[in-house]
């Protein structure tokens, strides 16, 4: 198998798994978030029928409420623009069907090849396994009759 390919490839898989990391984090990044607007807002009277009869005790003040979402609403944006470059880093995003079948069947020939190579050499060592190991019983019959 080719280095170059071999590298390109397992570079397309560091790129999917960088994805999903990215992917985890920003759920993360959100239900962080709405445990933080649960938890730490102010109660805010929406109606004035409608009085406010307990005030949350952990709330932050409202300066800091607003600065802490302002940071919030940023780290996602942030964590948004990340996806949709790894996204746009992807191999296939801008390239065609037809050659992103032909990229698949050359992919499929090589790790054909690979898994040939790896059972030839699975072989190998079976063969040198057993000289081996019949020259230690050779030597181990040899010494005992000595």
């Amino acid at each position: 198998m080719d280095g170059m390919t071999a590298r390109g490839a397992g570079s397309h898989v560091d790129r999917v798994t960088q994805l999903q990391d990215s992917a985890d984090e920003q759920c993360k990044m959100l239900f962080s978030s709405l445990h933080y607007l649960h938890k730490k807002a102010g109660m805010v009277q929406v109606s004035p029928e409608i009085p406010i009869t307990q005030q949350n005790e952990g709330a932050d003040s409202a300066s800091e409420f607003s600065l802490r979402t302002k940071d919030i609403a940023t780290d996602i944006c942030r964590q948004a623009k990340k996806i949709d470059a790894l996204i746009e880093s992807l191999p296939g995003v801008a390239v065609s069907e037809s050659n992103q079948s032909t990229e698949f069947d050359e992919l499929n020939k090589e790790n054909e090849v690979a898994t040939r190579e790896l059972h030839e050499a699975g072989q190998r060592a079976r063969a040198l396994l057993d000289r081996l190991s019949r020259a230690l019983r050779d030597i181990a019959e040899s010494s005992g009759k000595a």
